[in-house]
């Protein structure tokens, strides 16, 4: 198996994107666009707006089969607000490691189940630094998600100061990226401020340097979505990023996709997606179009020549962060594929795309950087 095949094995959860004739998302997926569980062993998912770093395939399981078995039938027999006790039930004796083993070969992608292993695992032994590390980058660094909610429910009014210092953590320096590290904390910081996302962001200012506090911000948005992804797909506004009095492409990168699953129930398509991106306030074009690029990495991955059609389209920052939402991800899937897709853009377009391409994700200086940090 290829690198560039197994990242993207590890990575979905399986949303469906802008359709293939760019006439709405692509039928299929479960509810809000996830794939259904257990999908046929080698489908080849399709990357997902909630999995924001690709993981690699995970080593051959060395847990006890016969406990894995038994571990897995106890989980998909309770109810989604039980599942928690059965974690908590089998972190002794089947460990992290064993449950993600468990996880990974049941699940196409497990991101979500491992934010509610990550949680019990600290509850249970509150060694953040072991949990950690059993943990690693494992369900799309899920698990890590996990125990950062956990951890930073703890002793509330020394939050701030433990968000400032965490991805400087050795133990966690030498698992996580910061970049990685700084999404995790959006997702803890959201958590425990409730999803109050003004407050959530405010905490975010703590990790430092300002493209940093954007990447928090894009963890605690990701983690709304995924909490309320019922309710914000019942919705027709642009709600909670219309209320986002910064970091507004944080929030736009997992909204468009709502935006373009309401829209294709209406048998619309991408044309619809970017009038409505083109309707907003021009300073917040750019956000919306970062959005759209996005949502768009598994369109583009088919058929490279179809950036063109997705990103050169409004002013010229709303052209440079559509591309790097598309070709930033594209990049830690496939880096070689990210390359033939910036060779269908030209000039400007097409040097933004080759930067982005090298960056990867969560570069700290990049074209148009300014324009991440607008909000309403």
């Amino acid at each position: 198996m290829t690198r560039s095949r197994a990242l993207v094995q590890g990575v979905a959860l399986g949303i469906a994107f802008l359709g293939s004739a760019g006439t709405g998302p692509v039928p299929g997926g479960g509810p809000g666009g996830r794939a259904a569980d257990g999908a046929p062993a080698g489908a080849r998912p399709t990357p997902s707006v909630f999995d924001e770093h690709p993981g690699g395939v995970a080593a051959a399981p060395r847990s006890d089969p016969a406990l894995r078995a038994r571990f897995l039938a106890e989980y998909q027999g309770v109810p989604a607000d039980r599942r928690r006790t059965v974690l908590a039930a089998y972190v002794p004796t089947l460990g992290v490691a064993g449950i993600l083993d468990a996880l990974e070969a049941k699940y196409p992608t497990c991101h979500d189940h491992a934010h509610e292993l990550g949680k019990a695992a600290y509850a249970a032994t509150y060694d953040l630094p072991g949990v950690l590390q059993a943990c690693s980058t494992r369900c799309v660094s899920g698990c890590m998600h996990g125990v950062l909610m956990e951890a930073f429910a703890e002793q509330p009014q020394t939050l701030r100061a433990r968000v400032a210092t965490l991805c400087d953590d050795p133990a966690m320096r030498r698992i996580h990226k910061r970049g990685d590290c700084v999404h995790g904390v959006g997702h803890g910081v959201a958590y425990v401020s409730g999803y109050d996302m003004k407050r959530a962001l405010a905490l975010c200012e703590a990790v430092g340097e300002r493209a940093y506090q954007f990447y928090c911000a894009s963890g605690a948005y990701m983690q709304f979505f995924m909490t309320f992804e019922a309710k914000v797909a019942a919705r027709s506004d642009h709600y909670p990023c219309d209320e986002a009095p910064r970091f507004a492409a944080a929030c736009y990168r997992y909204e468009v996709f709502f935006i373009a699953a309401r829209l294709g129930r209406q048998g619309k398509g991408l044309p619809a997606v970017i009038a409505e991106c083109l309707a907003l306030p021009t300073r917040v074009q750019p956000a919306c179009f970062h959005g759209l690029g996005h949502a768009s990495v598994g369109m583009v991955m088919q058929s490279p020549a179809r950036i063109r059609e997705v990103c050169e389209q409004g002013p010229e920052a709303a052209q440079w962060l559509c591309i790097q939402g598309v070709v930033e991800k594209l990049a830690e899937l496939d880096q070689p594929l990210a390359l033939r897709v910036c060779a269908e853009l030209q000039d400007r377009r097409a040097d933004v795309c080759r930067e982005a391409a090298r960056n990867k994700l969560y570069a700290t200086r990049k074209a148009g950087l300014e324009h991440y940090f607008v909000g309403y």
